[in-house]
């Protein structure tokens, strides 16, 4: 208790003061476009790599790689940023992302930093997003602490942790919604649009099953001296029929193979086995 004397024989004795209340910070929770730039850079950190490995991989593969190989590709690709998002939001740490921004993961109560295993669901939380088509990220629109699913999911919100100047946050936001737009503009290409890395990479197995047709196509020319549709006989060329005619139906569509020949040129027609059964052509002319 602090005590205040007053003297009487002062003519104008000075005002009390009254003792300064404790002065709490003001929380500024981190906006839309502030968060989805982090989360592009955080992407960024993981899957530009993580992008080049996963094809290095597959190339060592080979065209025949098996669909549980390119899910373990995949699948660890997207393991490591559900590490790197678990173990860089908790405790008192950042994600790059987040930090070039200047906003940081905390309790919805603003008591302190998110556990690990409450980071971790945060994290599991954007694939959750992910499968109800992105809605789960639509939230942060209309909450008022701008939380989106995977907060939610981990008791979590995002709040600023420096000051910025009013160039900075222009810059933020003129770049955010630029990115938003763009993301927006890519998911519909990726649903309706059918140009996924996926569907792209069935695509290039049946091209490249195609090649092998057309080179024992030449084999047969240079043999008989003319083209033939009959895939069987072009089968027994191969030296192994039976796993000429299995690496076929793994990339081909059983429906819609085609051979049309001529006297000196011929053209393949089939049909990817990705989700859109996309058309592929091979012609010697």
């Amino acid at each position: 208790m602090t005590e205040t004397r007053i003297n009487i024989m002062d003519p104008q004795p000075a005002p009390v003061q009254p003792a300064a209340a404790d002065e709490t910070p003001k929380v500024v929770y981190a906006s839309v476009t502030e968060r989805f730039v982090a989360l592009l850079i955080d992407y960024g950190v993981i899957f530009i790599p993580g992008q080049f490995i996963g094809l290095a991989i597959l190339k060592i593969l080979g065209p025949y790689a098996q669909m549980w190989q390119i899910a373990a590709v995949l699948v660890g690709i997207n393991a490591l940023f559900v590490l790197y998002e678990a173990i860089f939001s908790c405790g008192d740490r950042v994600t790059l992302g987040k930090a070039l921004v200047g906003i940081a993961v905390v309790k919805q109560d603003l008591s302190g930093p998110v556990s690990f295993p409450r980071a971790f669901m945060r994290a599991v939380g954007y694939y959750i997003s992910g499968a109800l088509l992105m809605c789960g990220f639509l939230f942060a629109f209309f909450d008022d602490r701008h939380r989106a699913l995977h907060d939610f999911l981990g008791g979590s919100v995002v709040v600023q942790i420096r000051q910025k100047a009013w160039w900075e946050r222009l810059l933020v936001r003129l770049l955010g919604t630029l990115l938003l737009v763009g993301f927006a503009w890519v998911m519909y290409q990726q649903c309706f649009g059918g140009g996924s890395v996926v569907q792209q990479y069935y695509v290039n197995r049946a091209k490249a099953q195609l090649q092998n047709v057309a080179l024992l196509e030449e084999v047969h020319y240079a043999r008989y001296g003319y083209y033939t549709n009959d895939l069987l006989r072009l089968s027994l060329l191969s030296g192994d029929p039976v796993q000429f005619q299995r690496d076929t139906q793994k990339v081909l569509s059983p429906k819609g193979f085609r051979i049309g020949v001529q006297k000196d040129s011929y053209k393949i027609m089939a049909y990817a086995k990705d989700t859109n059964k996309t058309p592929v052509y091979f012609s010697s002319k």
